[in-house]
């Protein structure tokens, strides 16, 4: 068996950021040091799918700085060997304890290089045997070959990914990336049976967009744009004729939202309106509780009295394995909704268990 040549895992590490980009699902399981060392080994050792070797996590976990730089195959092979033995030793310098075994196996291997396609499992293998299971895709294992880089690199891996993730993944990533490449122009915004809106560029105005010209028409029956805010000018529009109507002045800077929207036809609920309060979160501030009731605060004291069921809050983001969903989801109010643009036709609720019916079977 010919073993593949190499590259440092930490250019290993830099290829996987190209391999799976931003908006990427569970992309931190991807991207990460122990998931370079993960595939730097599986190459060490020569565990690409029909080779006949595989990859125990073991391999892993007893590599070294000093065997990793011992690049001749006849080390490599005694590696392998070595290492897949019941009783294998405990080199010096390795690079992780065996208390992390579970973590490299469950997070970086079973849920991250197997479900994308990058990885594969040998069946029929006992949980308790020292055999390894895992060996990489040919396909995979190519991008990792020395002298592949800039656009050819690039080049490759959108074939990959076009070739190997599900539709679903795909779709999820170009949404993120199409978002990013807004970031030097102004954003033109399109209100649903109103004017457009020219925001500054930017992560948050390009989640406003996708708000008002995605979410209000799949989630609402007859929306409108009542206003729009960033953190560059809090008020480049508002509609002033239906603030009219609405009877609530907009004009609280720090307590409204980035978007207030006005479904004028909820379906389900004749007669009425639905006010909806969307943050967009590029960063940080996700409507939390007591953001929350101070809008509801804010719509009961108005005129026309509204009550908690005639408005909804939103917190808009990205993506939701971006660094903003994952810090503030926490922090989240109940009785509200998260939706992200990578994933558009999704929706999260948080439900408050404020219902007499608060069963599961009832929440499905």
């Amino acid at each position: 068996m010919t073993l593949p040549a190499l590259v440092p895992w930490q250019e290993m590490r830099a290829r996987l950021l190209v391999i799976f980009p931003e908006g990427t699902p569970d992309r931190g399981f991807l991207i990460r040091d122990m998931t370079a060392r993960t595939v730097f080994t599986a190459l060490y050792i020569g565990a690409v799918a029909g080779s006949g070797a595989w990859l125990a996590p073991r391999h892993v976990l007893r590599m070294s700085d000093a065997q990793a730089a011992r690049q001749d195959d006849d080390s490599r092979r005694a590696y392998l060997d070595i290492m897949s033995k019941a009783k294998a030793p405990s080199p010096a310098g390795r690079w992780y304890a065996e208390n992390t075994r579970e973590p490299l196996r469950d997070e970086v291997i079973r849920q991250g290089l197997v479900p994308f396609n990058a990885m594969v499992e040998r069946e029929g293998v006992p949980t308790t045997s020292p055999a390894g299971r895992y060996a990489l895709r040919a396909e995979f294992a190519a991008l990792f070959r020395p002298g592949l880089t800039g656009a050819q690199l690039d080049a490759e891996a959108a074939a990959w990914r076009r070739a190997h993730l599900s539709a679903a993944a795909l779709a999820r990533a170009a949404l993120v990336r199409a978002g990013a490449s807004t970031a030097g122009a102004n954003i033109t915004v399109q209100g649903p049976g109103g004017p457009s809106i020219v925001l500054p560029p930017g992560p948050s105005p390009t989640i406003t967009k996708a708000v008002i010209e995605v979410f209000a028409p799949a989630f609402l029956g007859n929306p409108r744009v009542a206003w729009v805010s960033d953190s560059a000018n809090k008020r480049p529009f508002r509609d002033a004729p239906l603030e009219t109507a609405l009877g609530i002045p907009l004009d609280a800077a720090d307590l409204l939202p980035d978007v207030v929207l006005v479904d004028l036809d909820p379906p389900g609920r004749h007669g009425e309106v639905l006010l909806v309060f969307v943050e967009v979160v590029a960063s940080d501030g996700p409507v939390t509780d007591q953001r929350r009731n101070a809008l509801l605060d804010l719509i009961a004291a108005s005129p026309r009295r509204y009550r908690p069921e005639h408005a909804a809050v939103v917190t808009a983001y990205m993506d939701r394995g971006g660094d903003p969903a994952r810090r503030t989801m926490s922090r989240l109010a109940w009785r509200s909704f998260a939706w992200f643009v990578s994933e558009p036709d999704e929706l999260v609720q948080l439900h408050d268990g404020s219902s007499a019916n608060r069963k599961l079977a009832a929440l499905l």
